[in-house]
């Protein structure tokens, strides 16, 4: 179980996420939403951020507990070099004893297959490799032969946020009731309320993105997800979906 101020903690869910806010910015409706609902959520930074254009390292890691705080869930900060993820068996080793300890049902990660260009976010390189990483640790940390003096973990589902623009989701979760809590964990980052693009702030993009979801889900705004497996269902889940 992951250590926090001492004492050894599991958790329902994990997020991954490459720097601080990648978590808050693709998906913090859900993990609202999971919080809400009396999950435990842990979010992972694997870097610091310390590479970004706005905001240094002692001020994201402020407004990662800030945001983590706002959402009801733990957050914690790895020091893989930002800018510089690979992944690697290193990596991959270090992700699956913290899945072991952590021994969450459910682990999201940003996509690992995201093939635009150098403007869009998502696709930004220490994201692939962290999705990479993430899909590879949980296959290591259900393998009992790995590492054996620490418990073999199987995690039930991973998913993928950050869809790539050409990649219809195959989950969309309703986020309208979390909405105002997702915009105050963003607005958390503060130092990262200077991006734009094209002119239009990063708030204003992400609220348009949950608000094109929305529509396809049949209600004001949602978050959409990614899975590599099959997703099964009964009768009566058939009728919430």
């Amino acid at each position: 179980m992951v250590a926090v101020k001492g004492r050894n903690v599991s958790y329902d869910v994990v997020v991954f996420g490459a720097h601080p806010d990648d978590a808050e910015m693709g998906m913090g409706g859900t993990i609202a939403k999971l919080c809400r609902a009396g999950r435990s959520v842990l979010i992972v930074s694997l870097s610091h951020g310390e590479s970004a254009t706005h905001g240094s390292p002692e001020e994201r890691e402020r407004e990662a507990g800030n945001a983590a705080a706002t959402l009801g869930c733990t957050h914690r900060l790895l020091d893989f070099p930002d800018a510089r993820i690979e992944s690697n068996l290193t990596g991959r080793d270090r992700l699956m004893r913290l899945l072991r300890e952590a021994r969450p049902q459910i682990v999201f990660a940003p996509s690992h297959a995201n093939r635009f260009g150098h403007h869009d976010g998502a696709a930004h390189f220490d994201h692939l490799a962290t999705g990479a990483l993430v899909r590879d640790a949980v296959k290591l940390a259900r393998m009992r032969g790995v590492e054996r003096e620490t418990p073999a973990h199987d995690v039930r589902r991973l998913f993928y946020y950050m869809v790539p623009r050409d990649t219809y989701p195959h989950l969309l979760v309703d986020v309208s009731a979390e909405f105002d809590v997702l915009v105050r964990a963003i607005e958390a980052y503060t130092s990262q309320m200077a991006m734009e693009r094209q002119g239009h702030q990063i708030l204003d993009l992400l609220q348009t993105y949950r608000r094109y979801f929305g529509v396809s889900a049949g209600c004001a705004y949602a978050e959409p997800f990614l899975c590599e497996e099959a997703l099964s269902a009964d009768a009566e889940t058939l009728f919430r979906i």
